[in-house]
C-alpha cells in the first residue's frame, strides 16, 4: 500500500500558509519581482555564533559545518524537503511530496517543475539522482552513511525519483528529505568532491552569489533565478565573523546584527527592554540534548555505575540557573527534551541517576574500586589519579560556565577537573576522532527519539580512536540497543514506534552511556530594526536561529526589509 504525503497532519495555520507557499509553482521570469525590493536594501547579517580562526571560501555541502560557509547546506544549496521543528512538520522544497510504497522499502519523491540553478540551467530528477550517487561513489561524502540502508536511486522521469532501500528504514526519510541537492552539469566534472572547496557555488536556493569574501566577512547576492516568485526579498547576506558571544552581542546592540544564534543572560532586561518594539527573541527547547560525554573507551568510564556515580554528582539545576539564566530545564535520564515528553515512559525504570546525590555517588566510586589517594582524588588501579579535562568551545560562555560548575561538582567526589576551552574545529575534531576524557557535546534530535538513541548507543556507529565518527563520539555500544534500533527502523506504525522508543529509552537509563544536562533551546535573537518577518511562538514558521538546519532556511525567503 501506498502512503502519499506532502506534510504532516494537524499543521496550524501559519504552517499551513508556508506550506502552500512553498509548494505553489513559481514561473520565470523572476528577476523582475526581486527588483521590486530595491537594490539598495540593506544587508541581511547573521551570526552563527562564535567561530575561531578566519573564514574560509568553503561552500561544499557535502564538508563538516566547521569548514562550510553557512548558508550552504540550506540557502545555496536546498534539500528536497524541510522539516520544522516547532510544528513537528514537513514542508515540501526541491520535492512538492513523497510516497511509501512496498513495505516501506519504496520512497518516491515528485521533484519540483520550473526551477532553475543559478546559472539558469533547469533543475531535475537527474540532479537528485547524481548527487546520491555521488555519495555512492565517494563514501567521504555519505557522512550519514545513507548507502548503509539505499540500496538503489533511479529517475522515473524528469519529475520523479524513487529511492530502493536494502531494507525497511523509515528514518531515511528524515536523511534523504535533508541532504543538499547538487548540479549535475557543474559536479560531474569535480575530480575531489569530498575535498573541493566549491567557491563559486552553483546552486538552486536564494543566496547563491559570491559577492564578497575576506577573512572575517563574506556577502552573498540573492539568486535571480530562484523558485519563489519574487523572493528573497533580501538583496544581500553578510556573514561577519565573531569569536565570543560578548562580540556578537556588541554586534547587536550597535545595530550591526539583524540575526544570531546567541546565548544572552537575562535576555529581557539586557536586550529586549532597550528596545521592546525592535529587539527580539525565541528560545525554544527543539534544540538538541547537551550532554556530558565520558569516553567510554577509558577506564573507568566504560562502567555504567561510575558514569552513573559521576551523573550523581553534577547539579543540573545551579548548571540550567547559573550558566542558562533558568532558560532550559535540568535533564532526566531520558535524555529527552519537555518538548518530547509524549515519547517518554510514564514510569521510568531504576533511580533517576540525574538528581544531585553526592552520597549515593561516592559509595558508587568507592564500590567501583576507585578509592582516594592522600591528596584527596580517586585514583584508577593501573592508570593513575582520576584528572581529566573537560573540553569546551571557546567563546560559548553558557558552556564554559557549565563546564566551570562540572568541575566544581567532580571535586566534591574526588576527580579532578580542569576546563579546557578549544575553539571550535578543535574541540569538534576531538569529539569525532574520540580524542578526550570529557567534552561537553550534542546529542542529535529529529522527528522522533530514535536519531536520539541511535546517536547514543548503536554500535554500527563506533570507531576506532582517531577516525572521525559521525555520531557516538563516547564510543558506546550496545547490542539490545542495536536490535531495537533496527526494529524502530523497519516499522512505519506508530504504536510500535512509540512502543521500542520506550524500550530505548529504557536501555539508556540503564546503561547511561552519556549524562544529559539540559535540552538545549534554539538560541534565536533578532533585531528587527531593519528587517521584519523572523519566526517566533507567534508565528513558528521556522527554526528560531540561524545554522546548518533545514528550517532555517524559510526565514531566509520570508524575512523583508522594512
Amino acid at each position: 500500500m501506498r502512503r502519499p504525503h506532502c506534510a504532516s497532519p494537524g499543521m496550524g495555520a501559519v504552517v499551513s500558509a508556508a506550506l502552500i507557499l512553498a509548494a505553489a509553482p513559481v514561473s520565470a521570469p523572476r528577476a523582475s519581482a526581486q527588483a521590486a525590493a530595491g537594490k539598495d536594501s540593506p544587508a541581511l547579517t547573521v551570526s552563527v555564533g562564535p567561530r575561531g580562526g578566519e573564514w574560509k571560501r568553503v561552500f561544499n555541502p557535502f564538508r563538516d559545518d566547521s569548514e562550510t560557509r553557512f548558508p550552504s547546506t540550506a540557502g545555496i544549496y536546498e534539500p528536497l524537503l524541510v522539516y520544522n521543528r516547532a510544528t513537528g512538520s514537513y514542508l515540501p522544497w526541491l520535492a512538492t511530496g513523497y510516497e511509501w510504497a512496498a513495505n516501506d522499502t519504496r520512497l518516491r519523491f515528485s521533484i519540483r517543475p520550473r526551477v532553475l540553478w543559478s546559472d539558469g540551467t533547469p533543475f531535475s530528477a537527474r540532479d537528485v539522482v547524481f548527487t546520491f550517487d555521488l555519495m555512492r561513489r565517494a563514501p567521504a561524502l555519505d557522512r550519514q552513511k545513507l548507502w548503509s540502508f539505499l540500496g538503489d536511486v533511479t529517475a522515473i522521469d524528469t519529475a520523479t525519483v524513487e529511492f530502493t532501500f536494502k531494507r525497511p528504514y523509515t528514518p531515511g526519510l528524515d536523511y534523504i528529505g535533508h541532504q543538499p541537492i547538487v548540479a549535475e552539469h557543474k559536479w560531474k566534472g569535480v575530480a575531489q568532491p569530498a575535498t573541493y572547496d566549491d567557491p563559486d557555488p552553483v546552486g538552486t536556493g536564494p543566496f547563491t552569489e559570491v559577492r564578497r569574501f575576506e577573512a572575517t566577512v563574506y556577502e552573498l547576492g540573492r539568486n535571480p533565478k530562484y523558485w519563489q516568485s519574487g523572493k528573497p526579498q533580501v538583496a544581500v547576506l553578510r556573514v561577519p565573523l565573531h569569536r565570543s558571544n560578548e562580540e556578537i552581542v556588541k554586534a547587536l546592540a550597535t545595530d550591526e546584527l539583524d540575526w544570531a544564534s546567541l546565548f544572552l543572560p537575562d535576555i529581557e532586561k539586557n536586550w529586549v527592554a532597550t528596545d521592546p518594539a525592535r529587539h527580539q527573541y525565541w528560545y525554544p527547547d527543539f534544540g538538541p540534548t547537551v550532554l556530558l560525554y565520558l569516553n567510554t573507551r577509558q577506564k573507568p568510564f566504560n562502567e555504567p555505575e561510575v558514569r552513573k556515580a559521576i551523573s550523581m554528582a553534577l547539579d543540573r539545576p545551579r548548571i540550567t540557573k547559573e550558566a542558562l539564566n533558568g532558560y532550559a530545564l535540568p535533564a532526566d535520564a531520558t535524555g529527552l527534551a519537555e518538548s518530547q515528553k509524549r515519547w517518554k515512559d510514564t514510569t521510568p525504570p531504576g533511580p533517576d541517576w540525574t538528581k544531585r546525590d553526592l552520597a549515593e555517588a561516592n559509595r558508587l566510586l568507592d564500590a567501583a574500586g576507585l578509592a582516594r589517594g592522600s591528596d584527596g582524588l580517586r585514583v584508577v588501579p593501573g592508570s593513575g589519579p582520576m584528572r581529566y579535562e573537560i573540553n569546551v568551545v571557546h567563546g560559548w560562555t553558557d558552556w564554559v560556565a557549565a563546564a566551570g560548575i562540572v568541575q566544581q561538582n567532580f571535586a566534591e567526589i574526588g576527580i579532578a577537573g580542569s576546563v579546557k576551552a578549544l575553539d571550535y574545529n578543535r574541540w569538534l575534531g576531538a569529539l569525532k576522532e574520540g580524542r578526550f576524557d570529557v567534552s561537553l557535546g550534542f546529542g542529535s534530535r529529529g522527528p522522533t527519539p530514535y536519531q536520539f538513541y541511535r546517536g547514543q548507543m548503536d554500535g554500527a556507529l563506533v570507531r576506532p580512536i582517531g577516525e572521525e565518527a559521525v555520531d557516538d563520539f563516547h564510543r558506546f555500544a550496545s547490542a539490545e540497543a542495536v536490535d531495537l534500533l533496527r526494529r524502530f527502523e523497519a516499522t512505519s506504525d506508530v504504536k510500535e514506534q512509540a512502543d521500542l522508543a520506550r524500550r530505548l529509552q529504557r536501555l539508556y537509563v540503564a546503561d547511561a552511556p552519556s549524562l544529559p544536562l539540559y535540552a538545549s533551546p534554539l538560541w534565536g535573537v533578532f533585531n528587527s530594526k531593519r528587517f521584519s518577518g523572523f519566526p517566533s511562538r507567534f508565528l513558528p514558521y521556522a527554526g528560531a536561529a540561524p545554522g546548518g538546519q533545514p528550517d532555517s532556511l524559510p526565514v531566509l525567503i520570508e524575512v523583508k526589509p522594512r
